[in-house]
């Protein structure tokens, strides 16, 4: 811990904390950390009750956390913080070469050089972007203690208020709280330590040390000033290279939910809470450099467990020291009884010389938001740099792998050409089997070498996985936690395999054969994640490429609509804020286009014909609002100039696979007939293909071809809408629409079968023969549309 640093070595960087009650804080403190460069942290908790300790006990379990015995822990004064820190810097594993010492609600923060202007950092999030590299704070400290005379580091403060919130909103502290109090604001004076922990006698508070030997130094690397008498508190305040955010108070309902939570003998008075808030609750600079660092902190909490598992409601009472021993015992006694994973070992090859999972294990998974936790290593040789050319790919799907970047690398003796590369990931998966490979750039191009087999159980204990609401920047909503790993394609970590982008095209290839048979025009149109189009307002960042990328590139251009440029050029207008589907203003933009692209009107023309609508804003909950507590809406323009449900004719009233509508117009601009094969973006369309096409029908099958219903509708227009999100798999021409009608009206539920009734509307059974579609109506059950 007292070794001196080379010039091209960065250090070991740790952080120690005491906690009491901050499981709402944690992961995310813990993962901003990691994202700056933290390896590990050494934690001591004071007597937590709300799920803390369980979820400390977790990330020990990992590797990434030293947890202190509770009972050294009872922080309720200064003298017992000091001893408290004693007990910290006693445990600090002997690798790592520096350790900050700093509060949960404390952010250590890597700057720019400093700037005489106080409003340097007052810049937009997107101009202080560059700021951020994972290395830069191990950097920047190397250099700072490259001199073996630096014992400790003080970093001054940068207080932040509540940015005028009074209640808890969406995303991370740092994306929330924006505003900070001037430099001058006289709490910025006091300083948390970064020190060799070998070279500490002792802390005199929790914001200075005694050193053994060698000396202070502030973050321009002069010698440290403090006021006389009053160690901890600086006589100037300095912010170069790095800097403490401090956030006091947040908003008031935090404030006021931390001060019951963290009750000890000197909690404050309501008196003394009202002087504290308004005493810390300083806004008066704009600060987005943390802000900045938001998308690396959404990475690194995906590699993290999930802390709602651990969540103890405030008012729990706390269970009997015999209830908690045999729930622990019941649960060890699972544990051995049942394997969680079973795996299948798979010889290695070089220059993989070794393989390390830790996680999950035979008896026991960390669990996460979107399946479960994998941590491992690889050890590799004979690479150059082995660092940047060893990823792990996971597949579970037949032509779908997940590619993951490495968490972190060992040089062996600093030799660059081998090492060991550690992984911690999110398997977006609880249970089924799983295919780990490690795939390898070398000169001669890409290898991929088989790791292991593992087969995931189900645990009937955890919670079922279920669709959710992703909360953006700005209160937009993206899908998440979906069968299709929506979140994971974002990011680019999944990928098809050539046999899967072979089966797009041999689908593509039988479907315009099928369409030249019934003299056809077919065009597909892919309608682009919703995640793509409004990226500036997701919370993690947009991959370079991803499985529809990889599909649209194989596939011909007069086969394929992908209109993400079209849509990206609405702005805000493509998409609904609170549900996963374009607007309907973007579905007339896209039929426009598709109407050009089939042959059968100049765009210019197609978009004339709509040019006249109205439309009203209303107020929409959306497909992700509704998945909520409490339901979100916000406003959108819907057209209320038109309904195409007027001119509806028959609909089956299936929800959702197999649901079948037919809408007749005599005042279409065309007399044709168009076949739509679609997906749920479609229904946003219907308003202008009903105007377009004297007869529509639809076929809610994400793509799927019935070829016999093809031919019986026989339309000079077949459309074939998809979801970017469906694109992991080829739809197939082998999809019987009667075997799904079957299907759905066996298993539909009386809910559903109620809230479809209204949907229904039938038809004479020569209108159907005319259509095309009396055999699959046939196929209904008796009464269906009467029941």
């Amino acid at each position: 811990m007292g070794t001196i640093l080379t010039p091209e070595e960065l250090p070991r960087l740790g952080v120690a904390a005491v906690i009491k009650n901050e499981l709402d804080a944690l992961q995310e403190w813990v993962a901003f950390h990691l994202a700056v460069g933290v390896e590990h942290f050494i934690i001591a908790d004071a007597g937590s009750s709300d799920g803390s300790y369980a979820y400390l006990c977790e990330l020990s379990r990992l590797g990434l956390v030293t947890l202190v015995h509770r009972r050294l822990s009872k922080v309720d004064d200064a003298s017992s913080t000091a001893f408290a820190y004693q007990s910290l810097l006693a445990a600090c594993p002997t690798m790592l070469d520096i350790v900050a010492f700093i509060n949960v609600d404390e952010f250590l923060l890597p700057l720019e050089e400093e700037s005489t202007q106080e409003n340097s950092e007052t810049s937009t999030k997107c101009s202080t972007d560059s700021m951020v590299h994972p290395d830069k704070l191990r950097t920047w400290l190397r250099d700072i203690f490259s001199d073996p005379a630096v014992s400790a580091l003080a970093l001054n403060s940068a207080c932040f208020g509540s940015s005028g919130e009074r209640f808890r909103g969406d995303g991370l502290v740092i994306e929330r709280f924006t505003q900070r109090s001037s430099r001058t604001f006289r709490y910025n004076r006091l300083y948390k330590s970064i020190v060799r922990p070998s070279r500490v006698q002792h802390f005199d508070n929790e914001h200075h040390a005694t050193l053994n030997t060698g000396h202070y130094v502030n973050s321009k690397g002069a010698p440290l000033q403090w006021v006389e008498g009053r160690p901890g508190v600086s006589r100037r305040v300095c912010w170069q290279g790095a800097r403490i955010n401090h956030y006091a108070v947040k908003s008031v309902e935090e404030f006021v939910r931390g001060q019951v939570l963290q009750r000890t003998s000197n909690t404050f008075t309501a008196k003394q809470g009202d002087d504290y808030f308004a005493r810390f609750d300083r806004n008066a600079r704009e600060c987005y450099a943390a802000q900045a660092w938001d998308s690396h902190v959404y990475l690194k909490a995906l590699s993290l467990p999930c802390t709602s598992t651990f969540a103890v409601p405030v008012n729990a009472p706390r269970q009997p020291r015999w209830r908690e021993m045999l729930t622990a015992s019941l649960s060890w006694w699972k544990q051995a009884r049942y394997a969680f994973v079973h795996a299948h070992a798979v010889p290695l090859q070089l220059p993989i010389t070794g393989w390390k999972r830790m996680w999950p294990q035979q008896s026991r998974v960390l669990l996460t938001q979107r399946g479960v936790l994998l941590q491992a290593s690889v050890s590799a040789a004979g690479l150059s740099p082995v660092n940047s050319n060893v990823k792990l790919v996971c597949r579970w799907h037949e032509g779908v792998e997940c590619v993951f970047p490495a968490t972190r690398f060992e040089f062996t003796d600093g030799d660059s050409t081998s090492g060991t590369v550690h992984f911690r990931v999110e398997l977006p998966v609880r249970a089924g089997n799983v295919t780990l490979s490690a795939v390898l750039t070398t000169e001669a191009g890409e290898q991929r070498i088989p790791l292991e087999r593992l087969t995931l159980m189900p645990d009937a204990s955890a919670q079922e996985l279920q669709a959710s609401a992703l909360i953006g920047r700005q209160g937009w909503l993206f899908l998440d936690q979906d069968t299709n790993a929506s979140l994971y394609q974002h990011l680019g970590y999944i990928s098809l395999r050539q046999e899967a982008i072979d089966n797009w095209v041999t689908y593509a290839e039988q479907l315009t054969t099928l369409s030249g048979q019934v003299n056809a025009n077919v065009l597909m149109v892919v309608a682009p994640n919703k995640e793509r189009v409004m990226h500036a307002y997701h919370p993690y960042p947009m991959g370079a490429v991803t499985p529809v990328d990889q599909v649209v590139e194989a596939l011909p251009d007069d086969f394929c609509l992908y209109p993400e440029a079209l849509l990206k050029q609405m702005g805000d207008d493509a998409y609904h804020m609170t549900d996963t589907h374009w607007t309907q203003q973007g579905a007339m933009r896209v039929t426009c286009e598709a109407v050009s692209r089939l042959g059968l009107a100049a765009l210019e023309d197609a978009e004339r014909w709509f040019a006249e609508d109205q439309y009203k804003v209303v107020q929409v909950r959306g497909d992700l609002g509704s998945k909520l507590n409490p339901v979100r809406r916000a406003a959108t323009p819907r057209l209320n100039s038109f309904d195409h449900r007027e001119l509806k004719c028959y609909d089956n009233g299936l929800p959702n696979f197999g649901r079948v509508i037919v809408w007749e117009n005599s005042d279409a601009f065309l007399d044709q007939c168009c076949l739509v094969m679609g997906a749920s973006s479609s229904y946003m369309m219907f308003p202008f293909l009903v105007r377009v096409f004297r007869r529509v029908v639809f076929v809610h099958s994400a793509g799927n071809i019935d070829a016999s219903l093809v031919q019986a509708v026989s339309a000079q227009a077949v459309l074939v809408q998809t979801n970017a999100r469906f694109m992991v798999r080829a739809p197939q021409l082998t999809w019987s629409l009667h075997d799904t009608i079957l299907e759905k009206t066996e298993g539909v539920s009386m809910e559903e079968h109620t809230a479809a009734f209204a949907q229904r509307m039938p038809a004479e059974q020569a209108a159907l023969a005319g259509w095309g579609l009396a055999k699959w109506n046939d196929c209904l059950p008796e009464g269906w549309f009467s029941a």
